[in-house]
Formats: structure tokens, sequence, C-alpha cells
């Protein structure tokens, strides 16, 4: 099992700010791949602040399992892997998925992070990993 950071879109890997006003906001990190992912991986993306309300997490991946499709994906934060994404398939050959679950008000400072489930049977060794979190800030 590994750590790995995911780098933000455009910019530094600090929480995103309120910015103008109290609109909707996105925080969106891509890991590229070194070397094939493993099962209990953890990709760390973007980290969200405490009373900020998820709207909906965006998963895109490339094929990341290249032998029979095996590898299933988890998005969530710490302490619940599968908070918002739960056992997709996407990276089985690539493509996107999006979260199934009511709003979610952050309860601390946490990032939003990509856990591999279940390890791919042959893995891809190049390809993406990207997730977009769609959140409306704290009111301040």
């Amino acid at each position: 099992m590994a750590t790995l950071t995911m780098p933000r879109a455009h910019g530094a890997n600090v929480m995103a700010g309120v910015g103008d006003g109290q609109s909707l906001k996105a925080a969106s990190c891509t890991y590229t791949l070194a070397a094939a992912l493993a099962g209990s991986d953890v990709l760390v993306g973007p980290t969200i602040q405490k009373g900020a309300t998820i709207l909906d997490v965006i998963l895109h991946t490339t094929d990341l399992d290249t032998g029979t499709p095996a590898i299933l994906l988890d998005v969530g934060i710490p302490g619940d892997a599968d908070k918002f994404i739960d056992g997709s398939n996407v990276g089985q050959a690539g493509g996107t998925a999006r979260g199934v679950f009511a709003p979610y008000t952050m309860e601390a400072d946490q990032p939003v992070q990509v856990t591999v489930a279940t390890g791919p049977d042959a893995g891809a060794t190049t390809g993406t990993v990207s997730i977009t979190v769609i959140f409306l800030p704290v009111a301040s």
C-alpha cells in the first residue's frame, strides 16, 4: 500500500478558499501514474474545509487494468473511504464515474481521496486518475 499525493489542477495543493462570494466551487486533482497501482493504495486529493458542503464528486481514469478487469476504486475521506463512490469499475477500461450520495457537510478539514479497493489484475504503468469535487464553501 502506498499513499500518493494528487497535485491540484492550476495551482498549489492547498485548501480551496471561498473566492468570489458563496458561489459553487470545484477543486480538481490529477495523479499521473509512474507505476501500477496496487490494492489499498490511496491517492490523496484536494483538501476541503470544515463546514463546506460537497454536492458531487467526479472520478475520471484512463485504463488502469490491462489484464482481466479487476480494479475497483472508492472515493471518500479518511475514515470513510467509500463515502462518495463505492467500488467503481471505471479503472477497468477508463471513463468517468460520479458519486451517488446526499449532500455532505465536511466535519473537519480533510482531503477527498481515491482508494484502490481491489487491485488490478495487470496494472497499467502509465495513465491518470483525476477527481473533481463540486462544493459550496462555508458561509461567512
